[in-house]
């Protein structure tokens, strides 16, 4: 497990560009499933996953291949495909994980259990946090560290584990929420208490307990040292090889974390989050723009976006340059709207409709 933790570590979360799944070969279906020990092994589990099921399934094609970090008895893959549903005693129903890219290592040593390791930045119950899970597989399960299936086995729970952590702070990054947390290079959790945009190099951080930082026009207070949660892992696994191409993420629109750009006549810009107040399209003759993180764009060949029944222009709308697995949509708001006051935003990606949201202009 130590090869494995130390190989995946090295593989920053960036690298991992949204998944699409399109194969012209067979796709090879990772799954495991089983559930959390009930008891911690270390941290705080702030998300009462112990002791409760989970299901996590990985769609890769069978001819992709490793990256440069690989080695002789390992391999990583980059922007692999996770989905899943993973339970909580907090809530009474599972919460399903939207498809989310993925950094994924297969390792076959010449001794001792084969391994399977998955890392990133995944959205939980809607929280972004950052996982690691090291699943060990009884000795030639793996007969090379290829893309291939394998018979289904149970997991070695002695050598296997879960942990799961705040992420590391991220430069020009929109925090809208107050209480999100970051770890800071010192190993401190940081929380916002004013919610804003990081900024483009990392701040001096305070690591006084309480103490604050300003980055950018977000606020941090640190709540001291960190320590990721860990829990063991109980159950199956198996690689099933099909021609399917696994699931495309439904179409989604996402309130939080929107930002408004003032686009100025020197070409600048200027950035605040929705959530600080009305759309003001009067108050200066900049260009007005709105940008939402989404899912189910990336995939996409036609994404339209109305609002208030009127189609906009569409600036920008792919994968997100921040949240691997979250996409954006970035458009231009017509001054025809200004004073609509409470309106819909509608977003349609290939004939499909998301719910909309719904924002003020003035």
């Amino acid at each position: 497990m130590a090869l494995a933790a130390a190989v995946i570590s090295g593989v920053a979360a960036s690298e991992c560009q949204a998944a699409k799944v399109d194969c012209t070969v067979p796709v090879v279906t990772y799954g495991a499933s089983g559930g959390f020990g009930p008891n911690i092994i270390k941290g705080d589990d702030a998300f009462h996953l112990a002791g409760e099921p989970f299901s996590i399934t990985l769609y890769v094609c069978e001819s992709k291949q490793p990256g440069p970090r690989s080695g002789p008895d390992y391999s990583v893959y980059s922007g692999i495909e996770l989905t899943g549903t993973v339970n909580s005693s907090l809530i009474t129903t599972p919460y399903t994980i939207k498809p989310t890219a993925m950094t994924f290592v297969l390792v076959d040593p010449a001794t001792g259990d084969d391994l399977v390791e998955v890392e990133g930045n995944l959205t939980v119950f809607g929280s972004l946090i950052f996982i690691h899970a090291s699943i060990a597989l009884p000795p030639g399960t793996l007969t090379s560290t290829a893309i291939a299936p394998f018979t289904g086995v149970a997991i070695d729970t002695q050598d296997s584990a879960f942990t799961y952590s705040y992420p590391s702070w991220s430069a020009s990054t929109t925090y809208g929420t107050v209480g999100e947390e970051i770890v800071d290079p010192s190993g401190n959790a940081q929380k916002v208490v004013t919610a804003g945009t990081t900024g483009t190099t990392a701040p001096v951080w305070n690591d006084t307990l309480d103490g604050s930082t300003t980055d950018g026009t977000v606020v941090w207070m640190c709540l001291g040292p960190y320590t990721a949660t860990e829990l063991s892992v109980v159950g199956g696994a198996s690689g099933t090889a099909s021609k399917e191409s696994g699931p495309k993420t439904d179409a989604l629109l996402r309130l939080e974390g929107a930002q408004v750009i003032a686009e100025h006549a020197d070409g600048s810009q200027s950035s605040r989050p929705l959530s600080a107040g009305p759309v003001d399209l009067l108050a200066s003759p900049d260009k007005m723009l709105l940008q939402f993180y989404a899912s189910g764009v990336h995939e996409a060949s036609v994404v339209h976006l109305q609002i208030a029944g009127q189609d906009v222009p569409v600036r920008y709308s792919g994968a997100s340059g921040y949240f691997p697995g979250l996409d954006e949509v970035m458009v231009e708001v017509p001054r025809s709207l200004a004073g609509r006051g409470q309106v819909e935003v509608a977003l349609t990606v290939d004939g499909q409709t998301a719910s909309p949201v719904t924002v003020h202009i003035q």
